[in-house]
């Protein structure tokens, strides 16, 4: 499994993302102003793109996880 699991601070609504699915979920519901961030518009394409292989998952975590770092909501 290429996505691996990530902590988030709690002011970004989640704890903690395990699956890809949690993510995509995550991207899909946070607040519009966010969605429309240019990080969090090429995490979600990534994310759409998972199904298509494991290193498409990988990269898609890779994403994800830069765009809740540059929100500050990655815990190290």
């Amino acid at each position: 499994m290429a996505f691996a699991s990530l902590k988030l601070k709690p002011e970004s609504g989640a704890s903690r993302i395990k699956r890809a699915d949690d993510a995509y979920s995550f991207v899909a519901h946070i607040w519009l102003s966010y969605q429309n961030k240019p990080h969090w518009q090429m995490a979600r394409q990534a994310l759409h793109n998972v199904c298509a292989s494991e290193q498409s998952e990988f990269q898609a975590w890779r994403t994800f996880r830069a765009a809740a770092a540059a929100e500050g909501w990655l815990v190290e």
